[in-house]
C-alpha cells in the first residue's frame, strides 16, 4: 500500500462546485430549507474561504487571479445578513421571517415585545450563522469593521433570555399574552454549543458599570445541564438517559471549551478547566468517540450473499470480526454516528473535531479515513455526497472540507475545530469584538443599532414612521 498513489483533493473541482451554488439557483431539493437560508449561505462561504488562500498565489505569468467572491459582492452579501437583523437582538433564518418595517412603530426596545403580533422571529442557529458570514464576509483591509452593524448588547440580552431554569437553551422567543416569555425549541445539545459561541463572539471582558456591560446568562447552570447529558457509556446525547450521538458529543465538548476559552489568540492550544475537570467520564468519552471509526467494506468484496441495500451500502457485513479491526485491513475508515450505523461525510467531521478539540486528534487514522473521503465520498463534480455514491449537498460538502483541514490537508487553510472557522477569521473575530466595544464605549449603545436597521428600512420603502418624524428623526 506505501508504494500506491495517494488521492488528491480536487480543489479548483471544488470551487467550481461552490460557485455554482454562489451564483447559480439551488435545486428544488433545497426548497424544504426556506427557513434556513442563513445556514446554506455559510455552508458555501465558510467552503470557498476554506479552499481560498488569504495570500492569492499568482499564475505562471505573473498575474494575481480574480477572488471567486469580488468587493463588491462581499458587500452586498453583508448588506443581506444585516437586513436580518431582529430589533430584539439576533438574527431572522431567512427574508420571509425579517421584522417588518411596519411593526417599529410599536416596538418597544427597552422590553424587547411588541403590541402587534406575528412579527417576525429570531433564532439562535440563524444569529450564530449570521455572525460568522459577517467575519467571512469582512474587508481584508478593514477586518475590524466586520461587526459594524451589529447591536451587541441586545442580542446578548435576548441571548440570556433563551436560557431555561435547567440551564438549557432554546431556539425562538416569544411574548405571550398572560404568560411572559415562552422559549421555543426542543431540548437540544446543538442550541447549548450555539449559545457557547454566540457569547464567546459578542461578550467579551466588560466589567459591571462599565459601557457595553450585559449581564452575563448563567454559564454555570449551562456546564451543569452538558455535563449531566452524558451517558452511561461516556458519549453525550439531550439527556443521560437517551441515546448518545456523535454530533452532540461535538456540541458538548464545544460549548464547555468555548466557557473559558481565552478571547485573545485564542486558536492557540490552551486547556479549559471546566472542560478536563467537568466531564464525569473522560476516558468513556474518547473511548465511545474513537469506536466510531470502523474499517469500510466494499460491497459484494467481503460478503457473497450480500443484498444490496442502500441503507447498508457502507456497512457491509464481515466474514469476521477480524475484518473490522483497525489493526489491519486500513484501506479505508469511515465513521458513524451512533452505535451500529453506516458511515456519512458529515460524521467524520463530528468525531475528528471533537477528538481535536480534546486534544486527542492522534486517535484518528488520518491516512484511511482521507483516502475514504477522496475516494468514497468526493464527487466528480465537486463536494461530498453523504454516503458513497451520493450527489453532493452543501452540509456534507461544507464539513468534508472541515475535517480535512482539520487534518492538515494540502492547500487548504488551517480551521479551528471549535468554531468550524479558519483560523484567519478567528483572529478577525478577536479584532471585530474589541473595536465594537471600543465603539460602545465611545458612543454608548442605547438605541442606536436600533434605529440604524430602521434607516435601512427607510431607504428601502422611502418613508418614516410617525413615531421617528414626531421625535424629529
Amino acid at each position: 500500500m506505501a508504494d500506491e498513489v495517494e488521492p488528491s483533493l480536487d480543489i479548483p473541482r471544488h470551487l467550481k462546485y461552490w460557485k455554482m451554488c454562489l451564483r447559480s439557483p439551488l435545486p428544488s431539493l433545497y426548497q424544504s430549507n426556506e427557513g434556513n437560508r442563513m445556514a446554506l449561505a455559510y455552508f458555501i462561504i465558510n467552503s470557498i474561504t476554506i479552499l481560498t488562500p488569504f495570500q492569492p498565489v499568482p499564475r505562471a505569468d505573473g498575474t494575481i487571479p480574480t477572488p471567486l467572491i469580488a468587493p463588491g459582492e462581499r458587500r452586498q452579501l453583508r448588506e443581506w445578513v444585516l437586513s436580518h437583523r431582529h430589533p430584539s437582538g439576533g438574527f431572522s433564518g431567512t427574508s420571509s421571517l425579517v421584522f417588518p418595517l411596519h411593526g417599529y412603530e410599536e416596538w418597544d426596545f427597552e422590553t424587547g415585545t411588541s403590541s402587534r403580533e406575528h412579527l417576525g422571529l429570531a433564532n439562535i442557529t440563524a444569529t450564530l450563522f449570521a455572525l460568522q458570514l459577517l467575519v467571512l464576509l469582512s474587508d481584508d483591509e478593514t477586518p475590524e469593521a466586520a461587526f459594524r452593524g451589529v447591536d451587541r448588547v441586545q442580542t446578548l440580552r435576548w441571548l440570556s433570555r433563551l436560557q431555561r431554569e435547567d440551564g438549557s437553551f432554546g431556539e425562538v422567543l416569544k411574548m405571550l399574552p398572560d404568560h411572559g416569555w415562552f422559549i421555543g425549541g426542543g431540548y437540544d445539545m446543538r442550541y447549548c454549543y450555539i449559545a457557547a459561541s454566540i457569547r464567546w463572539i459578542l461578550r467579551g471582558d466588560v466589567n459591571e458599570g462599565e459601557p457595553g456591560w450585559v449581564e452575563d446568562f448563567d454559564t454555570g447552570a449551562l456546564a451543569q445541564y452538558i455535563i449531566s447529558s452524558q451517558t452511561y457509556d461516556g458519549g453525550f446525547a439531550g439527556s443521560s438517559k437517551e441515546e448518545p450521538h456523535a454530533g452532540y458529543a461535538y456540541c458538548a465538548i464545544g460549548a464547555l471549551s468555548l466557557l473559558d476559552r481565552p478571547l485573545e489568540d485564542s486558536s492557540a492550544s490552551h486547556p479549559s478547566k471546566i472542560l478536563n475537570s467537568g466531564i464525569r467520564n473522560m476516558p468513556g468519552l474518547i473511548h465511545w468517540l474513537a469506536s466510531r471509526q470502523f474499517n469500510y467494506l466494499e460491497p459484494g468484496q467481503h460478503d457473497d450473499d450480500y443484498d444490496s441495500d442502500e441503507d447498508e451500502v457502507n456497512f457491509v457485513l464481515p466474514r469476521s470480526l477480524a475484518d473490522l479491526s483497525l489493526e489491519k485491513n486500513q484501506r479505508y475508515i469511515g465513521y458513524n454516528g451512533r452505535c451500529n450505523k453506516v458511515a456519512d461525510t458529515c460524521y467524520s467531521w463530528w468525531v475528528g473535531a471533537a477528538l481535536a478539540n480534546l486534544g486527542r486528534e492522534g486517535l484518528v487514522e488520518h491516512a484511511p479515513a482521507r483516502r475514504f473521503l477522496l475516494e468514497k465520498m468526493q464527487h466528480r463534480i465537486g463536494g461530498f455526497g453523504k454516503k458513497p455514491g451520493n450527489p453532493p449537498d452543501l452540509y456534507h460538502a461544507c464539513f468534508g472540507l472541515c475535517i480535512l483541514a482539520v487534518m492538515g490537508e494540502e492547500g487548504l487553510n488551517q480551521l479551528d475545530s471549535a468554531l468550524a472557522l479558519p483560523v484567519e477569521m478567528v483572529r478577525r473575530i478577536e479584532k471585530a469584538r474589541t473595536a465594537l466595544l471600543s465603539r460602545e464605549g465611545e458612543n454608548g449603545t442605547a438605541g442606536r443599532l436600533a434605529k440604524d436597521i430602521v434607516g435601512i428600512g427607510l431607504g428601502l420603502r422611502d418613508e418614516k414612521p410617525g413615531w421617528l418624524t414626531a421625535a424629529g428623526g
